[in-house]
């Protein structure tokens, strides 16, 4: 048997990459091999299994292991997050290179998204047969979310997460400053650290019923289990074409009923709530969608099926044993 020793920054560590990495150890355990966490690669031995989730470290492997198999889990398409952020061509084509030499190495691959798969394909001629796909997540379905109905009579909105440019928050404040002009009642609450700017926002946006909170990451599903929306606002870019971000699954596992684009591609594909999806077009206008939510919002559904389709999601898309057991034998067959 093997020794899988997963070589990383620690600050890389956070509740997805957790997640995902202790599924990775769940399977490989299984399988009789042992797993450890290394941030030094000198303690790595030549026969280990080189696990990374950076290109850097995967590069740093090559170079002092070179003989060691390698396994790499691709996060993101850093090229063109990089590009997004500071439009800087040299980097990109820097950024682009090594991720082509990483791509290009033998090595066991995981991927976020099928979209994320199609993109190499396309971008690299990626031809390689050992990778799998597995979506980013880090919480299961909650069995008691139908002992909490009342919260649907209320139209309470609610984001969690960073204010950044590309979490779409300014295209999301004026969406739901039209759904407060139209419905009265509505609440907005942001759930982030950055309270300064949100109350910049909220101000700029002039928006009335709005509330700023902090909740620590280990309260934030019992917090998600007071509203009856979530905002998953996102632009058509291939790099959220690619994404599956992790705010998906924690609005579904605490009952939301998601309000988010089809620039997601991995969303489009298997996001399906079928009565309850508010599903956009990343085409539509601001007004657009705000008028699709006040429409939903005023035909007064019935949420008592509601946890079936979410539990259907939990068992087509977040389901741990589907990918424990794909991760056991695509692992099997690249030891």
């Amino acid at each position: 048997m093997k020794r899988i020793t997963l070589y990383l920054d620690p600050r890389s560590l956070n509740d997805a990459t957790s997640y995902y990495i202790n599924l990775f150890k769940r399977a490989s355990t299984e399988l009789g091999h042992n797993f450890k966490i290394s941030k030094n690669i000198f303690e790595i031995k030549n026969t280990d299994v080189i696990m990374t989730i950076t290109t850097n470290h995967f590069i740093k492997g090559l170079l002092f292991k070179p003989f060691s198999k390698k396994i790499f889990w691709s996060q993101g398409i850093d090229p063109e997050e990089s590009m997004m952020r500071e439009n800087n061509l040299l980097k990109y084509y820097l950024k682009s290179f090594i991720e082509y030499i990483v791509l290009s190495l033998p090595s066991f691959k995981l991927f976020i998204s099928r979209a994320m798969l199609n993109h190499y394909k396309q971008k690299y001629n990626f031809a390689d047969k050992n990778y799998m796909v597995m979506p980013c997540y880090n919480l299961n379905f909650n069995e008691h979310l139908k002992k909490n109905l009342k919260r649907y009579q209320n139209p309470s909105f609610v984001y969690a997460g960073s204010l950044s440019i590309w979490q779409n928050i300014e295209e999301t404040l004026q969406i739901y400053k039209l759904i407060e002009n139209k419905i009265h009642n509505a609440t907005l609450t942001l759930l982030t650290e950055e309270n300064e700017q949100a109350t910049y926002l909220i101000k700029k946006y002039d928006i009335k019923s709005a509330n700023i909170k902090y909740v620590d990451l280990k309260n934030l599903n019992d917090e998600l289990l007071k509203y009856k929306y979530g905002f998953l606002i996102r632009k058509d870019n291939l790099v959220n074409n690619v994404a599956t971000p992790t705010k998906m699954n924690s609005y579904l596992a605490s009952g939301l009923v998601p309000i988010f684009t089809n620039a997601i591609t991995d969303f489009k594909d298997n996001i399906n709530l079928n009565g309850f999806s508010l599903r956009m077009s990343s085409d539509s206008s601001i007004k657009e969608i705000a008028e699709k939510i006040i429409n939903f919002e005023d035909s007064k559904k019935d949420f008592s099926d509601f946890d079936i389709e979410i539990k259907k999601v939990f068992n087509e898309y977040y389901n741990d044993n589907i990918y424990i057991e794909q991760i056991k034998v695509r692992l099997k067959e690249y030891l």
